[in-house]
């Protein structure tokens, strides 16, 4: 019975298609010279908003934060000058767009730091890999829940990393 369903659908012309996530098209850049801690930034939709939908932006709003104080702007391009060169300083873009019949709201962060070439996005890797750290001390020792050392076990406690049970 699976199978004839699978084989009507598959003949009907059973199409899926991938959610489109219309956050995806925003981009911005930041423009920065080594010589001024002036900054730049330039808001734009990558191709068409999202594929095969047009998208009306109504509001580009920036907010750029030290650890004392932020400042905000709207429009496509804003520029911002209060900033030390010492600061690290955190670059928050929320776009408000209209696709289809529906209006969705972006937010997209990153943290800056001036470097040798102006600002430039604080580059955070992400792990490649995690490892457990085992813990192999064996000696013997019984512990209560609370970590103290008990002598003589009841109930639940601890021996050799592994839980135990003693009546």
């Amino acid at each position: 019975m699976k199978k004839t369903i699978l084989i009507l659908l598959v003949s009907l012309g059973l199409q899926t298609q991938a959610q489109i996530n219309p956050c995806d098209s925003v981009e911005y850049a930041i423009t920065s010279t080594a010589n001024t801690n002036l900054l730049m930034m330039e808001a734009w939709v990558n191709g068409t908003c999202p594929v095969n939908f047009p998208c009306v932006i109504s509001d580009y709003s920036w907010t750029v934060c030290d650890d004392n104080l932020c400042y905000g702007d709207t429009g496509v391009t804003v520029y911002f000058q209060q900033f030390m060169t010492t600061d690290t300083i955190k670059v928050c873009l929320t776009t408000t767009m209209d696709v289809d019949t529906m209006t969705y709201t972006c937010i997209q962060c990153d943290s800056l730091v001036f470097g040798p070439n102006g600002w430039m996005l604080l580059s955070v890797s992400n792990p490649v890999s995690i490892f457990e750290i085992q813990n192999k001390i064996i000696n013997n020792k019984m512990y209560d829940l609370y970590g103290r050392e008990i002598l003589k076990p009841k109930g639940l406690y601890i021996q050799n990393n592994q839980i135990k049970y003693e009546q």
